[in-house]
C-alpha cells in the first residue's frame, strides 16, 4: 500500500481509464472521479481489517472499481454487494449500457469488453454476475431489500448508495454503522448532494460526534471517517423520518458550515431549497418539484 493515504492529496484525480482496470467497462451511473475514488480508496486506504461492504450495487459498476482496488493492492479481501438486482425495462437498461460504453472511461479502456449474454425478464442479478466475472471470489453478492438484512463483523468501507426513503437510510445505519471501525473505516455517502435526497446529510450532521467529512467527489458524494464507535442506541433515536421540515433546515444549515471547506455552497442551498420545494416528502421519489 502506497504511503500517500491522505485524502487531501487527490490522488484520484490522476487516474486514467487504464487506472480503472476491467472495472471501466463495468456500467454504472458514478462519474470518472467517482469510479477513480472508489479503486483509490481500496487500494490505498483499505488494510483488509475489516469488510468492504456495497450497499446499492446495481449492476455491479461500484463493485467493481471496489473489488479493482483490492486486486491492484494484492490483498485477499471480498467486497459484499447488496441489491434489490432488479430492473424495470431490459431495453432501457441496455440503452444506458450502451451510452455508458461510448464514452470514457469505458471508450478509453484499454480493456476489451465481452458480448452480452442474452437477458429476458426483470433479474438484473445473472447480468450483474456477468459484469463482475473477472474478480471471481472477489465480489460477493446478496440479493433482496437491503434493509431487512443482517450482518455481523467489522466493516472497513462502507458504501451508501441505497438511502431513497429516510426509512430505509436509517434501517440500513442501524444494521451496518456499530460494525465501523473507529478511527479507520470510511463511510461513502454516495448520495449526500443529490437534492432528491436530503435526510442523508441530516443524519451525517446528527452524527457529526462520530463521524467527519474527509473527501469530497463532485457533485454527490461526500465520504466520512468514523472517529468513534456508533450506538445502536443512538441511531434509534434519531428519528429522522420523524423530523419537521423546519427541524430537518436548521440541521442543513449546521451540515453546510461542517463542510464549508469543501466548498459545496451551492449543492447543500440546494439540499434546503429542496425540502422547501416538496414539504413533508421523506422519498426520493416524493421530491417532484426541483429546486
Amino acid at each position: 500500500m502506497s504511503e500517500a493515504t491522505d485524502f487531501s492529496g487527490k490522488e484520484w484525480q490522476n487516474f486514467t481509464a487504464a487506472d480503472l482496470g476491467e472495472a471501466a467497462l463495468v456500467p454504472t451511473m458514478l462519474n470518472m472521479e467517482e469510479q477513480s475514488f472508489y479503486v483509490w480508496l481500496t487500494r490505498e486506504w483499505a488494510r483488509g481489517e475489516g469488510a468492504i461492504v456495497d450497499l446499492g450495487s446495481f449492476a455491479g459498476g461500484s463493485a467493481a472499481c471496489l473489488a479493482e482496488g483490492v486486486r491492484q493492492a494484492g490483498r485477499r479481501q471480498t467486497v459484499q454487494g447488496y441489491d434489490k438486482f432488479e430492473v424495470g425495462q431490459f431495453d432501457a437498461f441496455l440503452d444506458r449500457y450502451m451510452r455508458y460504453m461510448s464514452v470514457p472511461p469505458a471508450s478509453e479502456s484499454p480493456c476489451t469488453p465481452r458480448p452480452l449474454p442474452e437477458f429476458k425478464g426483470t433479474d438484473l442479478l445473472p447480468l450483474a454476475e456477468f459484469f463482475l466475472a473477472p474478480w471471481e471470489e472477489g465480489i460477493a453478492l446478496h440479493k433482496g431489500q437491503i434493509e431487512e438484512m443482517s450482518w455481523d463483523g467489522p466493516i472497513e468501507i462502507l458504501v451508501m448508495d441505497a438511502s431513497k426513503t429516510a426509512a430505509t437510510m436509517e434501517r440500513m445505519s442501524e444494521t451496518f454503522f456499530p460494525h465501523l471501525i473507529p478511527g479507520h473505516s470510511i463511510v461513502v455517502q454516495q448520495d449526500f448532494l443529490w437534492w432528491q435526497q436530503p435526510w442523508i446529510a441530516v443524519q451525517m450532521a446528527r452524527l457529526s460526534d462520530y463521524f467527519e467529512p474527509v473527501a469530497y467527489v463532485p457533485n454527490h458524494s461526500v465520504s466520512f471517517l468514523c472517529k468513534q464507535a456508533v450506538p445502536l442506541d443512538v441511531l434509534k433515536a434519531l428519528n429522522v423520518v420523524e423530523m419537521s421540515d423546519k427541524e430537518m433546515i436548521a440541521v442543513l444549515r449546521d451540515m453546510k458550515q461542517q463542510v464549508k471547506a469543501f466548498k459545496m455552497d451551492f449543492y447543500m442551498r440546494r439540499l434546503i431549497s429542496a425540502v422547501k420545494a416538496n414539504p413533508g416528502a421523506r422519498a426520493a421519489y416524493r421530491f417532484t418539484k426541483r429546486p
